[in-house]
């Protein structure tokens, strides 16, 4: 179990895992992009961007407070 709770309080570690997950907005974004036809390609960026993101802020989030 972690003790990450008795360094860092629930907001901190919060606002590390925003950070931490912008990457996942950005390369979402782009595949989400790329993928969608050429009408459709904001709407696939933006679909992309939220699974990149959501994606990474879950991993950051089980990392932080299951596995460290």
């Amino acid at each position: 179990m972690s003790d990450i709770g008795s360094i860092l309080s629930m907001r901190d570690v919060t606002t590390i895992l925003l950070i931490a997950s912008q990457p996942g907005l950005l390369i979402g974004a782009a595949i989400g992009a790329w993928r969608s036809p050429k009408g459709e390609r904001a709407r696939g960026g933006l679909v992309g961007a939220v699974a990149g993101f959501a994606l990474a802020f879950a991993g950051w989030w089980i990392y932080f407070l299951v596995v460290t």
